[in-house]
């Protein structure tokens, strides 16, 4: 094993048959849970902002290499006077590549329509 994996000193509390690339999925998949759970019911003032501040989140994390992220605000017809946007699921797509040792992952999480649920999942 190279690269980040022999420089890691959380690796010995993982199970000898863990390999680099489940390894990545993992980092990768606890990135997309506190995004969804740090971030979802934040106000939104400035998409753009928001985004940026969700992106450099996920990158602090260790093993994410690259992370991107997009919020979708429906619009509505009328607005009530003290009402302002908040995250929601529905709103939320993000994309990320998680690198341990020799493996990278993609991995992505965005609401899913047909199954009524936002959904993390392994793009490759």
């Amino acid at each position: 094993m190279t690269g980040t994996s022999l420089r890691d000193p959380a690796k010995k509390y993982f199970g000898p048959d863990v390999s680099d690339r489940e390894r990545a999925i993992f980092e990768g998949a606890i990135t997309l849970g506190a995004i969804y759970h740090q971030f979802i019911g934040t106000p939104i003032r400035d998409r753009k902002m928001l985004e940026r501040t969700i992106e450099q989140a996920a990158l602090a994390q260790p093993f994410v290499e690259r992370a991107s992220v997009r919020i979708s605000i429906p619009k509505r017809k009328r607005k009530p006077p003290y009402d302002y946007p908040v995250l929601s699921a529905e709103m939320l797509t993000v994309s990320l590549v998680a690198r341990y040792g020799e493996a990278r992952v993609e991995l992505g999480m965005k609401y899913v329509e047909e199954l009524d649920y936002p959904l993390m999942f392994i793009r490759r």
